[in-house]
């Protein structure tokens, strides 16, 4: 653990400009997904009913195709003359369409459904959101786990001030005084780590009376 980058006076105002930025962009994204649901909301799609209906409709409209007049029967032939009761049926059943085309056309099942607009931007801005969601978690973490980190070593140095040296008590007087570590460690020739910790514990103090 780097003691100097958490005794710096800027790490942590920097640490929570960048969850500020996670969480303002998580906003952004979640506001252009409503207003894409919206959207789609208000788009109007025609029913399946009113196309069928509709085919339904351009088909009967259609002018059915006259038939031919059956050949005039020969007196002569008098076996292959035919009523014309009969020739009109059979001209007409001839005409109506297969049971097949006429259900394909009336109800359209077999249409796959219509593709909603934006589905895929849509799926692609969740994924983004889910993948901000995971890191700014992972920043939570390690903040958490430093402070936990930080405060252990605190408490280490604060139980035991009898068995500190007569440099740390030193590098604590200085602190108390208002020194900066840089000129705590080249006083007291202990490590700058050392003297970040002296004079983070020392402010601790301070803001707690």
């Amino acid at each position: 653990m780097d003691l100097e980058l958490l005794g710096s006076p800027g790490w942590r105002e920097a640490l929570i400009a960048v969850i500020a930025l996670l969480v303002g962009y998580i906003i952004v994204i979640f506001l252009r997904m409503r207003r894409l649901q919206r959207e789609l909301r208000s788009a109007t799609v025609p029913p399946r009913d009113a196309r069928a209906a509709l085919a339904v409709y351009t088909a009967s409209e259609q002018p059915v195709a006259e038939a031919p007049a059956p050949p005039a029967a020969s007196p002569a032939d008098p076996e292959q003359s035919v009523n014309p009761d009969v020739a009109a049926a059979s001209v007409a059943v001839d005409e109506l369409p297969p049971p097949g085309d006429a259900d394909e056309l009336e109800f359209a099942w077999n249409e796959p459904p219509p593709e909603i607009p934006g589905q895929a931007l849509i799926d692609a801005l969740q994924a983004d959101v889910y993948q901000l969601r995971t890191e700014l978690d992972e920043l939570r973490n390690e903040l958490l786990t430093a402070r936990e980190d930080f405060r252990r070593q605190l408490t280490q140095v604060s139980e035991s001030p009898q068995a500190a040296s007569p440099l740390y008590n030193d590098a604590m007087q200085m602190a108390a005084q208002g020194q900066d570590a840089g000129t705590i460690a080249q006083h007291c020739g202990i490590a700058r780590a050392e003297a970040d910790l002296v004079v983070a514990l020392v402010r601790n103090r301070n803001e707690g009376t």
